[in-house]
């Protein structure tokens, strides 16, 4: 999962630089709100992040990019719900 959120990164930056007209618009307004979505979800879940440790810098980085993908095991482990198998 986390990496169809790569993908839909990298789809929505290609058609901003690459395409034109409406095509562009959409790929621009897409990125937008996965930026500022992701950005809100840093501010939103900073204390899972700052009790799972390590870089704060890797940790919004990541959260950029990927979103839940990344906080949410985070967040899952510390409440003991670790589902990861």
């Amino acid at each position: 999962m986390k990496q169809s959120v790569l993908v839909l990164w990298v789809a929505v930056i290609a058609g901003s630089v690459l395409a034109s007209g409406i095509l562009a618009t959409i790929s621009q307004v897409v990125f937008a709100l996965l930026f500022v979505a992701h950005l809100a979800e840093f501010f939103v879940k900073k204390e899972v992040l700052t009790k799972a440790g390590g870089s704060m810098g890797n940790h919004f980085v990541q959260t950029l990019i990927y979103g839940m993908f990344h906080w949410q095991p985070l967040e899952d482990a510390q409440n003991g719900n670790d589902t990861s198998s």
